[in-house]
């Protein structure tokens, strides 16, 4: 006998919208755009012949059958997570992982390639993503992650494996480790300033490199790391960064730091969702990462 069922889409996205209170969010979560959570959720309204939600202004709400019908899925999806969770953890040795795209590019992806014994007991999936916060894992899809995580945001469940410095750099066809700090800081207000996440990080550099910053200075967002550095090799921009990412160009003398003065901003962390921790090959991950990571170095 055929079931009778709601669409999963729709179902999902109700129980995203009821737990958050809101269509954005959820659209967040499910990586959908807040319209189409909207629109998911009238078709199950539809579907069932019922209101499920009230919608006043940008406050969302449920109605007293929404609850009802709310705490019935959210049950059936927890034990339905909860069965998954445990067939995966017996049989896959799947580990997915999300990795600043710099130090995924610069670092990791090598090692892991050097390295024969990597994926014994556990398959790693590295995703290279761009991301201003510290990741949720826990509403993600990823079982691991490495971050650079500010000073302000580190906690002690983290993993902690490189305290870093910022420093300005422009391209050394500008300005040589021979030149004067002056003329360093004259190619530097000569340039756009890039930064990767904040803007004050530039603030925190020239306030503790005791300058007074021109105003007329240029501030923009660089969300493409290689584009970026692009940028900068070809003397069009300055950038603050951590030496570790851009080792590759150090060695290559393609850049100049503008000045020894640098900001302790925060470091990598490698992060473990508390969903996936105690998976086997989560663990074996874990044993693997933790040694490999403390190798890490600046150079």
């Amino acid at each position: 006998m055929k079931r009778n069922l709601p669409p999963l889409n729709a179902l999902k996205a109700f129980e995203a919208t009821a737990r958050h209170s809101s269509f954005s969010k959820a659209g967040e979560e499910l990586r959908v755009t807040h319209t189409s959570v909207a629109r998911h959720v009238r078709n199950l309204e539809d579907w069932l012949r019922a209101p499920l939600v009230h919608k006043s202004g940008r406050n969302i709400s449920l109605t007293n059958l929404g609850k009802a019908y709310h705490a019935e899925v959210e049950r059936i999806f927890t034990n339905l997570e909860h069965v998954t969770d445990r067939l995966v953890a017996s049989v896959s040795k799947t580990v997915r992982l999300s990795v600043e795209p710099f130090f995924a590019h610069q670092w990791l992806a090598q090692k892991l390639a050097e390295t024969p014994d990597a994926t014994t007991n556990a398959d790693f999936e590295l995703s290279a993503e761009l991301s201003a916060d510290v990741i949720d894992l826990d509403n993600s899809d990823f079982d691991l992650a490495v971050r650079f995580v500010s000073n302000e945001n580190q906690t002690k469940d983290m993993h902690i494996f490189s305290q870093e410095t910022m420093y300005p750099y422009v391209s050394r066809s500008l300005v040589t480790e021979d030149d004067s700090p002056e003329e360093k800081l004259e190619a530097l207000y000569a340039l756009d300033l890039m930064y990767s996440y904040r803007k004050e990080r530039w603030d925190q550099w020239f306030q503790a490199a005791g300058i007074t910053p021109k105003s007329a200075l240029k501030y923009y967002r660089q969300t493409d790391f290689r584009l970026g550095m692009l940028s900068v090799l070809t003397g069009k921009a300055a950038m603050i960064v951590t030496p570790s990412l851009v080792q590759e160009e150090l060695r290559g003398g393609l850049l100049c730091r503008v000045s020894e003065v640098g900001i302790d901003t925060g470091g990598f962390a490698l992060l473990v969702s508390k969903r996936a921790q105690t998976r086997p090959a989560v663990q074996h991950a874990l044993a693997f990462l933790k040694p490999l990571l403390a190798t890490y170095t600046v150079k």
